[in-house]
């Protein structure tokens, strides 16, 4: 029988291979806005190429800043929904191919389909375009921080959706309308 000293009883904080929270905090701020602009980028140039009478029902966040009182929304944006959404959007599906074998290719291509699949379905072909994009961001979030575990993965990916969001809500708020 192998005794083990305390030296040998590290908790997941010790770690070195996980990384420190301010430093997933930062990354998802950062992978947050990237997401913000290039969904903005892929809605402008979507509204461009696109004929109105195809772009499908409203369903930016301007139609829920009517329905809601602030406090409200902000909870449902920055807290609710992002942790809903990676579990639902990221962590399930993905740990799914993960098991199956999939590539990290294939498992961003197919978590950013079945993103855009869901929004089409809530929010027609513009929804969806704009979708397959974030759907794209957070997928390859989630696998990029991945290595050390499914709570570093689902972390960084949650509070990236929850910077994509505040920036959206604040640009929706100064008359950005998505």
């Amino acid at each position: 029988m192998q005794v083990r000293s305390s030296h040998d009883l590290s908790s997941p904080d010790d770690d070195p291979a996980a990384p420190p929270v301010l430093q997933l905090a930062l990354a998802g701020l950062g992978w947050g806005l990237l997401t913000c602009m290039l969904c903005f980028a892929i809605l402008f140039l979507t509204k461009w190429l696109l004929p109105p009478a195809y772009w499908g029902a409203h369903t930016g966040l301007a139609k829920f800043k009517h329905e809601m009182s602030l406090p409200l929304l902000v909870f449902w944006v920055v807290i609710y929904s992002p942790i809903l959404e990676t579990f639902l959007g990221q962590l399930l599906p993905l740990e799914i191919l993960k098991r199956l074998g999939a590539s990290r290719q294939l498992s961003i291509f197919i978590g950013a389909i079945l993103w855009a699949i869901v929004h089409f379905i809530s929010g027609g072909l513009l929804h969806a375009i704009v979708a397959l994009g974030s759907g794209a961001m957070f997928s390859f979030v989630y696998l990029r921080y991945r290595a050390p575990g499914v709570a570093v993965a689902y972390a960084t990916t949650t509070f990236s959706r929850a910077c994509n969001n505040i920036a959206v809500l604040v640009a929706v708020f100064y008359g950005l309308d998505a």
